[in-house]
C-alpha cells in the first residue's frame, strides 16, 4: 500500500511543483506590473515638477531686470502667460526679497499668500546654495495645504536680490490625476509622500497631510534612494510598489491589501493543494483495497512479533495460513517457545545469583555467624524449593554434627542445637547423612560439603517429601551457598583467634608496665623499709621520718599511676565511638586526675578524622604515653592535644609548658625512662612517623605524622561469632 501511495505520489508531484512554480511566476508578475505602474506616475510627475522648475528658472530674469527698474506690475501679463503652461503651479507666484519680505505675488489673493516665518527659511537655503529648493508641507494664511518651490532672482549685477517662489495648492483636486490611476481594486490606493513620510497627494482623503499608515516603510526607501516592492509590516499589510523622485525629496507609492492583491493566486494554490490532496486519497484507497487481503495477517504477526519484543511470550502465534505468512507465522512460533525456556533458565540462574550476592554481601556485612548460617539455609530452601534445608557443623572431635541452622516447611522438626552422629566412613568422603531427618524426607535428599582448604567443617543439605531429582544446576547452586557458609565460619574462627591475640597483647603492655611501674616502686619500698627498721633500732628517729616521706611520695606516685594506668584501660574506640570522642574524654578525665590543665584542639570536621580502628587505637595509647610523660616529669601547668590535617596528613601532636630537655644530651637510653622508644614503635606500627622538639626550660612538643587521607578507611568486621 505505502509503495502503490508513493509511486501515484511520484507522479503527481510533478505537476504540484510546476502548478507551483506557475503561481510564484504570477505573483512575482503582479508585483513587477505594480512597481511599473508606480515608476511611470513617478516619472509622470517627474517631468511636471522639472517643467515648472524651468519656467520658474525662466521667469527669474525677466522678473529681476522688473524689480530693478521697479516696474514689476509689468510682470502680470508675463506670468499669467506663461505659468498656465505649468499646472503644477496652481497657487501663485510669489517674489521675495532676502528678509524673506513678500515684494510681488500673482495672483495677488490673500488665500494663497505665504507666511513670512515659512518663506525665510525657504529663501535662505536658497540664497545661501543660489540653486531651486523645495519645502515642506506649509500652510498658507487661510490654511491651505501648499508646496513652495524657490529659484534665485539676480539684481542687474551678480549679488542675488531674493528668490521667485511658485506655490503648488495641494488642495486643488486637479493634482489627483497624477495617482488615481494607480488605485486599483476595493483597497486601492495612491500616495506622494515627502522625505517625512507625509502624504501630499492621495487618493483616500482621510490620509491626506497625514503621516499615514506606512511612514516607516515609505522613509527608510527614501533615505536609501531605490525602488521597493513588497509587503508591508505595519498593523494592516499592504503590497506596496514604491518609486522615489530623482529631483525631490518625494516618492510615488501604490498599494493595495494582501488578501486583494493576492487572493485569487492563494485561490489557484488552495485548489491545486486540494487537488493534490484528493488524488492522494485515492491512490491510498486503491492500495488498501488492493492490498487488504496480505495487510491483515502481516499487522497480526507484527502485534505478535511487538508482544515478543515486549517480554510477553504466555500467548502462541496464531495464523492459520498455507501459504508463505503461515510458514512465517509457524517461525515465529517455534522462536517464541524457545525465547520462553530460556527466559525461564535465566529468570533461575538470575534468582540464584542474586542469592549468592545477598548472601555474599551478610557475609561480609553480619558479625553472628549463626545469622549468616541461616540465611544460607532459608536461601537454599527457597531457591531449590525444598521442605527443609540444614547446614550442620562437626563437633569438636568430629564424631557428631551439630544444627545450627535449619529452615523450610518441615524446619520445625528439626531444632536447632541438636547434635547426630557422623559415620567416620562419610568424613572421608566429604559428606554426611543427616540421620535426624524424617525417613520419608531423606528419600529426596542431597548434601554437599562446607570446606576450607582441605578441610571439612560441615554440611549444607536440603531434602523434600516428594520425589524428585537434583539438577546440575540446583547441586551447583547448593555449592555456591556451601562455600559462602564456610567463609562464614572461618572469618568466624579467625575474627576469634584475632580477639584472642589481642588480649593477649594487651595483657602483655599491661604487664610491662606494671612491672616498669608498680614493681620498681615495690622493690623501692622494700628497700626503704629495711632501711628504716635499721634506723629505727639504730635509734636515729630523724632520718627514720625522712625515709618514711619519701616512701609516703612514693606511694602517692603509684597510686597516680595506677588511676593513669585504669583510665588507659577504660579509653577505648568503637563503630559508635571514635578517636576525637575518646581523646575528648580521655583528655577531660586526664585533667581531673593530674591537675595538669589540658586542651584538646581539632581543627576542622572531626568526622573527617574517622580511620581503621587499630590505627585510632594506637593513637589514643601515644597521646596517653606522652600525657604521662608530663604529668611525671615536665612539671607543667598547661598541656595541649592537638590533631590537625597538614599537606594531605594527619598530624597529632602534645605539648606543654613545662621545663623541657635537651634531646641531645639525653641520649637513646634515657627513651625508655620517659617512653619514647614506646611512642616512635606505635607511630612506625600503623606507617606513621614519630618526632620530638624540646628546649630547656621552654617546654616539649610530640608529634605523630601519619601519610593517609583523612577518611574512614576500615569499619565493619568479618562475620563471625
Amino acid at each position: 500500500m505505502v509503495l502503490a501511495a508513493i509511486g501515484m505520489l511520484v507522479a503527481t508531484a510533478p505537476l504540484g511543483i510546476m502548478g507551483v512554480g506557475m503561481l510564484r511566476a504570477a505573483t512575482e508578475r503582479v508585483l513587477a506590473e505594480r512597481l511599473a505602474a508606480t515608476r511611470a506616475a513617478a516619472e509622470h510627475l517627474e517631468r511636471w515638477l522639472s517643467r515648472s522648475r524651468d519656467h520658474l528658472l525662466a521667469l527669474a530674469p525677466l522678473v529681476a531686470a522688473a524689480w530693478a527698474r521697479g516696474r514689476l506690475e509689468e510682470m502680470r501679463p508675463i506670468i499669467a502667460a506663461l505659468t498656465p503652461a505649468s499646472t503644477v503651479f496652481n497657487g501663485a507666484v510669489i517674489l521675495v526679497d532676502a528678509a524673506g519680505e513678500p515684494v510681488f505675488q500673482e495672483p495677488a489673493t490673500d488665500a494663497l499668500a505665504l507666511r513670512r516665518q515659512d518663506l525665510l527659511p525657504l529663501v535662505h537655503r536658497t540664497l545661501t546654495t543660489r540653486r531651486p529648493t523645495i519645502s515642506s508641507l506649509l500652510r498658507t494664511v487661510r490654511g491651505l495645504p501648499a508646496i513652495a518651490v524657490a529659484v534665485p532672482v539676480g539684481s542687474s549685477g551678480t549679488r542675488v536680490a531674493g528668490a521667485l517662489v511658485g506655490v503648488i495648492n495641494l488642495a486643488d483636486p486637479s493634482l489627483q490625476a497624477f495617482v488615481e490611476g494607480l488605485a486599483v481594486g476595493a483597497t486601492g490606493h495612491a500616495v506622494v509622500v515627502d522625505d517625512t513620510g507625509t502624504v501630499l497627494i492621495g487618493t483616500d482623503r482621510e490620509e491626506l497631510f497625514t503621516r499615514g499608515e506606512h511612514p516607516k516603510f515609505f522613509i527608510r526607501h527614501l533615505q536609501a534612494w531605490r525602488s521597493a516592492v513588497g509587503v508591508t509590516e505595519d498593523v494592516e499589510r499592504h503590497a506596496m510598489a514604491f518609486v522615489p523622485l530623482k529631483t525631490v525629496p518625494w516618492g510615488v507609492a501604490a498599494g493595495q491589501s494582501e488578501e486583494e492583491t493576492f487572493g485569487p493566486i492563494r485561490r489557484l494554490r488552495d485548489r491545486i493543494v486540494l487537488f493534490g490532496l484528493a488524488v492522494l486519497a485515492a491512490a491510498l484507497l486503491f492500495a488498501w483495497l488492493d492490498t487488504g487481503a496480505v495487510a491483515a495477517p502481516l499487522r497480526v504477526l507484527q502485534e505478535n512479533a511487538e508482544r515478543i519484543a515486549r517480554g510477553d511470550l504466555g500467548r502462541p502465534v496464531e495464523v492459520q495460513r498455507s501459504d508463505e505468512i503461515g510458514a512465517l507465522a509457524r517461525s515465529f512460533e517455534t522462536m517464541r517457545v524457545r525465547l520462553l525456556a530460556s527466559l525461564e533458565e535465566i529468570r533461575r540462574r538470575a534468582a540464584a545469583s542474586q542469592a549468592l550476592y545477598e548472601v555474599g554481601t551478610e557475609v561480609l556485612s553480619l558479625r553472628d555467624r549463626d545469622a549468616v548460617l541461616q540465611s544460607v539455609a532459608a536461601r537454599a530452601a527457597s531457591l531449590l524449593h525444598t521442605d527443609v534445608a540444614i547446614v550442620c557443623l562437626f563437633a569438636r572431635r568430629r564424631d557428631r554434627a551439630v544444627v545450627r541452622a535449619a529452615s523450610g516447611p518441615a524446619a520445625g522438626a528439626i531444632p536447632v542445637g541438636s547434635t547426630f552422629p557422623v559415620p567416620a566412613g562419610n568424613l572421608q568422603q566429604g559428606c554426611v547423612t543427616c540421620t535426624n531427618l524424617d525417613p520419608l524426607l531423606r528419600s529426596s535428599h542431597v548434601a554437599v560439603p562446607l570446606r576450607i582448604g582441605g578441610r571439612t567443617v560441615g554440611a549444607l543439605c536440603v531434602a523434600s517429601a516428594s520425589a524428585r531429582t537434583f539438577s546440575p544446576e540446583d547441586r551447583e547452586i547448593l555449592n555456591g551457598l556451601a562455600n559462602l557458609a564456610a567463609i562464614a565460619v572461618e572469618n568466624a574462627r579467625l575474627q576469634g583467634q584475632v580477639r584472642s591475640l589481642a588480649v593477649v597483647e594487651e595483657r602483655e603492655r599491661i604487664a610491662r608496665e606494671l612491672h616498669d611501674s608498680v614493681g620498681q616502686l615495690l622493690a623501692y619500698v622494700n628497700t626503704k623499709a629495711q632501711a628504716v627498721k635499721l634506723l629505727l633500732e639504730a635509734g636515729r628517729l630523724p632520718e627514720a621520718l625522712a625515709q618514711l616521706e619519701q616512701l609516703e611520695d612514693s606511694a602517692r606516685a603509684s597510686y597516680a599511676d595506677l588511676r593513669e594506668a585504669i583510665l588507659g584501660l577504660r579509653t577505648t574506640v568503637s563503630p559508635d565511638r571514635h578517636l576525637v570522642d575518646a581523646l575528648r574524654d580521655y583528655v577531660t578525665r586526664f585533667t581531673e586526675l593530674s591537675g595538669v590543665e589540658t586542651h584538646f584542639v581539632v581543627e576542622g570536621d572531626p568526622a573527617a578524622y574517622f580511620l581503621d580502628p587499630t590505627v585510632e587505637l594506637q593513637l589514643i595509647r601515644i597521646v596517653q604515653e606522652a600525657l604521662a610523660n608530663v604529668r611525671k616529669h615536665a612539671r607543667a601547668r598547661r598541656a595541649w592535644v592537638l590533631l590537625t590535617q597538614q599537606g594531605g596528613a594527619l598530624r597529632l601532636s602534645v605539648s606543654d609548658d613545662g621545663m623541657g630537655f635537651d634531646p641531645a644530651r639525653s641520649g637513646r637510653e634515657m627513651w625508655p625512662r620517659f617512653g619514647l622508644q614506646t611512642m616512635r614503635e606505635r607511630a612506625e606500627a600503623i606507617g606513621g612517623s614519630f618526632t620530638i622538639s624540646s628546649r630547656e626550660g621552654g617546654g616539649t612538643v610530640v608529634s605523630v605524622f601519619l601519610p593517609v587521607r583523612p577518611g574512614r578507611t576500615a569499619d565493619a568486621g568479618p562475620a563471625g561469632g
